[in-house]
């Protein structure tokens, strides 16, 4: 370390004598010599200058792209997975008490029947649809459901045309404009929806 140091503070010395012989050298020169000296040195300044501040602008390489590419395609194969992965959604009510119960996101269907027993605030409660990977959207007849052929499940990928369909299939048979869509909500409006594209998933 103090031969280090020593070395360190020669070199330091010997950049100022140098420095300071370079400097009387010079003055003994003509002025045109001089001055075609500090034009050098000036431009040998400013292509430093220029090194240092100049921004680090420069493509990916080969290898840094692939690296890319194979994490995207892992991540898309991913999510392909989970999107074939049924995830289940089951509907459970109890008609006489107007409980309902709903589960979303599981692999199996059994556990969405038991969730969705368990979330159904009556012990009557009775599972009437399970589906995977679509919404289901619920519609009573407005004179009141009193047996589960009362109970309208339209299932689609698309909620709005879940909704749709179970609305039709009501009206069909009540009449149009004697069906009412269920008054719960969820983050879907008043669909019910499971599966990886509703953010309803993974659940075991």
């Amino acid at each position: 370390m103090k031969q280090t140091m020593m070395n360190t503070a020669a070199g330091v010395l010997a950049a100022v004598l140098l420095g300071s012989a370079g400097l009387a050298w010079a003055q003994n020169l003509d002025p045109h010599t001089r001055a075609g000296m500090q034009t050098d040195a000036d431009n040998a300044a400013r292509a430093r200058r220029g090194a240092t501040q100049q921004p680090i602008n420069r493509s990916p390489t080969a290898a840094e792209i692939r690296a890319w590419e194979q994490r995207e395609a892992k991540v898309q194969a991913e999510i392909a997975e989970l999107r074939r992965t049924p995830f289940y959604g089951a509907l459970a009510l109890d008609l006489s008490s107007n409980s309902l119960g709903w589960s979303g996101g599981y692999y199996s269907e059994q556990r969405a029947r038991e969730e969705a027993l368990k979330n159904c605030l009556s012990s009557n409660c009775k599972v009437v649809r399970v589906f995977s990977n679509a919404c289901g959207v619920l519609v009573l007849p407005a004179r009141g459901a009193r047996s589960e052929s009362d109970v309208f499940v339209g299932i689609d990928k698309n909620d709005r045309q879940a909704a749709a369909k179970a609305r039709q299939a009501c009206e069909s048979r009540e009449g149009a404009g004697n069906c009412r869509f269920s008054a719960v909500e969820t983050r879907h409006g008043t669909a019910f929806c499971t599966g990886y594209d509703y953010s309803s998933y993974n659940q075991r």
